[in-house]
């Protein structure tokens, strides 16, 4: 996530869309966020990564990148949080039985920069709760039923008094995984499938290959990933299309 040229558009929600897609399929990734400072007018820090370290490490960048691994993560635009759940914070698994239950969610917000105008909790890529609060400080809870594997994260919007409501602060997530219920998304899986196909096609025709070797690596990265999402749809039974590149026979069968 990154601030880019303009300040004021906060958090891109369109740009939040892959990240909740994977998610959805059970891929884990952490909230991390970087300036990408192409040019003069792109502020250095004006969208920042917070990691959380246990007490018991020294601060240093081992510690953080440890953090930064484990998803004890938030990503900001002034607003700090803290967010748990059941007592475990973002980044954490948590399991359920196959009967699923109802999770305690914790969190607090703060900020002396952007104004604060509501905290929303996200549950698989859709708003489950929403609450206004306080623009400097607020903390609450909400009480979360589940019926099948989840993530869950915070989400926090604002807005200065002249400018629109942004998206300024979201947390990475905390995965329950309800026995007998997998993390899957049909629509999500083929989006993501598509988009490995289309990187292979740049990689194949009009990508810079520089070193035969670093081309051969990255292309076997992209068609292991390919075939583990591939191999899922047929798991699950979903239909889908082929490149002429990744066709095959078995796809064929019975049409």
């Amino acid at each position: 996530m990154t601030s880019l040229s303009n300040l004021y558009n906060g958090i891109d929600p369109y740009s939040l869309s892959d990240w909740y897609r994977y998610l959805n399929c059970g891929h884990f990734v952490a909230a991390v966020a970087g300036t990408d400072k192409m040019q003069a007018t792109t502020v250095v820090g004006a969208v920042r990564t917070y990691a959380h370290l246990p007490k018991e490490r020294p601060f240093d960048f081992e510690a953080w990148k440890d953090a930064i691994r484990s998803g004890h993560t938030f990503v900001t635009y002034g607003p700090l949080m803290e967010f748990s759940v059941e007592g475990k914070p973002a980044g954490t698994r948590l399991k359920l039985s196959a009967k699923g239950g109802t999770l305690d969610v914790e969190w607090q917000v703060a900020s002396v920069t952007v104004p604060m105008s509501q905290v929303q909790l996200v549950v698989n890529g859709e708003i489950r709760e929403t609450r206004s609060v306080n623009p400097r400080e607020d903390q609450g809870h909400w009480s979360v039923k589940l019926a099948k594997s989840s993530w869950i994260a915070l989400l926090v919007r604002g807005h200065y008094p002249d400018r629109p409501e942004i998206i300024a602060a979201h947390s990475s997530p905390v995965m329950v995984e309800v026995e007998g219920t997998p993390f899957f998304s049909s629509a999500d899986s083929l989006t993501i499938l598509e988009q490995i196909e289309g990187a292979l096609a740049y990689l194949d025709t009009v990508g810079t290959r520089a070193e035969t070797a670093i081309h051969r690596r990255m292309r076997m990265v992209l068609v292991s990933a390919h075939r583990i999402v591939h191999n899922r749809l047929h798991e699950h039974g979903i239909f889908h299309e082929h490149t002429p590149t990744t066709d095959h026979a078995e796809h064929h069968q019975g049409s």
